[in-house]
């Protein structure tokens, strides 16, 4: 039926395109503004005449339908198409519905014209208007009259848009994401965090290094723009990952949105290297893949049961410190900045893992020449096993790599979760580090160099942070002079000397009163004795010694890694304000995570009979436990708590030195350990003593023994 809508003069069919049909110019004598007519005839004769309001219909004038549209009804605004002819009784309309085509009383509004239908359009619709039923519906592009009708305004009506090629209709354009985030070095978030150094950028965020102002001290913060869906999935990811209080991730400290950024908040570690740095040179020892494999393994375990996951563990996302432990970077966070997402993403956790592994064995990348990688070997489109690279590869290290990377190995199925790479970690036997000068087969010993951390030191200035890490610049390690410069080493040397000659002089006394009060022999024979007299035995009891050992090595207890081996020196070197230090641990005292604890041999220089030891710290508090043992039997210094059978003493303190007394028989040897098994927690430097990460930590400054010859 024909649409009559007040304000609209379109006329729909069924079709998407109906037939322009010619108009005839009923009222060409009418001005723009007066009473016009405009009329179109189809197949069956019907008009529709559209008058302005309180015009009477007029007769149709029958006339043949001309071939161009009047200059009244294009002035009028008027736009007749096929519609009408395609609406008439020719195609069966009822009397009712040919009685409502006849023209009618409209107000004077705004006419939007249907939209023109192209000549092969034409010709399609005119073929088929005989074989269809027209039904009367709305064409799909005219305006309702609630948008279109402006009742009562009385200007003029705009003209008919030209005959044009039918528009598809446009989809509607997504939202665009915010811009890159714009801050500069100086910038404060939260009048706390001042960025120092921009470490990366990837257009859709940025990575800085800068000082926390309240507690003084570096973090890393990555910023993004707020708004878009980036951004939420970036502080959704920060918010869970925060979460994780396993001392195996770095932690989110701080997340947030401000003046139309997110900026996420971790911690900075100055003294660790990603694993780029790490392999630069050589593959890892075997000890050393064995350490960092359960490392990985079992953080991402714990962290795929609490739901998350990482997708992208590289060897830039993965830290080892100078201690030796192994940390990840952006757990779930680095995902959301770089996009990524996966449909198995243990799976891809676990691959990861292996990719790690394979690397940490042979120096070769499984997807190409990255990270300062070149790329593993393929042989026949399938992947090379690391005992295929490189000889002497541990077999069991190597198999597990391999299953981690999805291969089956010796009728061993893949592994399809890091939980279950973790518990076949667990199950193999603990690899140790080989004892000093012992050679256990495969490559030559140089072909494992010994890795040295990147110096570096956290300093705070008066312009911020000036520490270094993996991902600044290397910085010298900056070294206090020793306390008191060289009126300090005048002191002390004085000291010693006046110790040395108080120890003779005690010595002499002691030996000239030996035998006071006993009955005096005549000086040729005895009374009542021919015999010449043998001189008396004259016995001088053992002095106690005091003094530093002439040597020492680090050694593990109860597994990881020794922590400073090129310190232990600083304890025996007669200056306190230089010392060996321990990492730090989330729970405490008593040390459990990775070890049993912390020790260090040292070499008395001669077998001597042990009295005590003297330990002066770095800190004190509750508490800290140590005690000492002896390995009477040994020829050389031992590398292994295991050689160490007898034990002297052991004690406790809450102070800053301890001294252990040697207790029950006494004990007679050159080589002692000494083992340190709880730590008091500390929260910030004390002296020269700089504390990076607030935990359970200690420091042996000065390390003597008090023995007898």
């Amino acid at each position: 039926m024909t649409d009559r809508t007040a304000g609209s003069v379109d006329l729909a069919t069924d079709e998407a395109n109906p037939v322009p049909t010619k108009v005839s110019d009923s009222s060409s004598d009418n001005p723009v503004g007066s009473d016009g007519k405009v009329s179109g005839s189809g197949a069956s004769g019907s008009t529709t005449t559209v008058l302005p309001v309180g015009t009477e219909p007029e007769p149709d004038a029958g006339e043949e339908v001309g071939s161009e549209t009047s200059a009244a009804a294009d002035e009028a605004g008027g736009s007749v198409t096929g519609d009408a002819a395609n609406n008439g009784s020719a195609n069966g309309d009822s009397a009712a519905e040919i009685a409502d085509a006849a023209p009618t009383r409209v107000p004077a509004t705004e006419v939007v014209p249907a939209e023109p239908a192209s000549a092969e359009d034409a010709s399609t619709e005119s073929a088929s208007a005989e074989d269809e039923p027209v039904t009367h519906k709305r064409a799909k592009r005219t305006k309702p009259a609630e948008a279109t009708a402006r009742p009562g305004t009385a200007s003029e009506p705009e003209p008919a848009a030209p005959e044009a090629a039918a528009v598809e209709p446009v989809e509607p354009t997504p939202a665009a994401e915010p811009a890159p985030p714009r801050v500069n070095r100086g910038t404060r978030l939260a009048d706390r965090y001042r960025l120092e150094h921009r470490l990366s950028q990837n257009g859709r965020s940025e990575t800085w290094r800068a000082v926390d102002e309240k507690l003084r001290r570096a973090v890393g913060v990555h910023i993004v723009p707020a708004g878009g869906e980036h951004g939420r999935a970036v502080i959704a990811a920060a918010r869970a990952a925060a979460l994780m209080g396993d001392p195996r991730f770095v932690q989110v400290l701080d997340c947030a949105e401000q003046d139309g950024l997110i900026y996420v908040v971790k911690e900075w570690l100055p003294d660790a290297d990603n694993l780029t740095k790490v392999f630069e040179s050589a593959p890892l020892p075997p000890h050393e893949v064995y350490e960092l494999s359960r490392a990985v393994a079992q953080a991402m375990s714990v962290a795929h049961r609490a739901g998350l996951s990482h997708l992208r563990l590289t060897p830039e996302n993965v830290l080892r410190m100078h201690t030796g432990q192994y940390k990840i970077v952006g757990l779930a966070v680095e995902a959301a900045l770089y996009g990524h997402d996966s449909t198995d993403a243990a799976r891809d956790d676990t691959h990861a893992v292996g990719r790690l592994m394979y690397a940490a064995l042979t120096r070769r990348w499984v997807e190409g020449t990255e990270y300062g990688l070149q790329a593993a070997p393929f042989t026949g489109g399938k992947l090379c096993a690391p005992g295929q690279i490189r000889a002497g590869v541990d077999d069991t290290l190597a198999a597990l790599a391999m299953r981690a990377l999805g291969h089956e190995v010796k009728h061993e199925p893949a592994f399809g979760t890091p939980g279950e790479l973790s518990a076949a970690i667990g199950a193999i036997p603990e690899i140790h580090p080989p004892e000093q000068g012992e050679f256990v087969g495969g490559p030559e010993q140089d072909e494992y160099p010994v890795y040295t951390p990147t110096p570096t030191r956290t300093v705070y200035t008066s312009t911020g942070y000036t520490g270094g890490g993996s991902n600044g610049s290397v910085r010298p390690p900056v070294v206090p002079p020793p306390l008191g410069g060289r009126f300090g080493a005048t002191v002390k040397g004085t000291v010693a000397v006046l110790v040395v000659l108080a120890i003779v002089l005690v010595t002499w006394q002691v030996a000239s009163h030996v035998g006071d009060g006993e009955e005096k022999e005549g000086p040729l024979t005895r009374q009542g004795d021919g015999k010449s007299p043998s001189a008396a035995p004259s016995t001088v009891a053992p002095t106690p010694v005091s003094k530093p050992p002439i040597g020492g090595k680090e050694i593990s207890i109860g597994g990881g890694s020794p922590i400073q081996p090129e310190a232990v020196k600083s304890t025996f070197d007669r200056n306190p304000s230089t010392y060996w230090r321990t990492n730090y641990m989330i729970d405490g005292p008593e040390i459990t995570y990775n070890r049993k604890g912390y020790g260090i041999v040292y070499d008395l220089g001669e077998v001597r009979e042990l009295r005590s030891a003297v330990i002066t710290l770095g800190a004190g508090g509750p508490h800290t436990d140590i005690k000492l043992m002896a390995a009477p039997d040994a020829k050389s210094m031992p590398t292994s708590e295991g050689a160490f059978k007898v034990k002297v003493g052991e004690n406790t303190t809450n102070g800053t030195e301890l001294k252990v007394d040697a207790v029950g028989k006494p004990v007679r040897a050159q080589y002692v350990l000494l083992v340190m098994t709880a730590m008091p927690k500390v929260d910030s430097s004390i002296g020269d003593y700089q504390i990076y990460n607030a935990g359970y930590q200690n420091a042996w400054r000065e390390v003597t023994f008090t023995t007898l010859d």
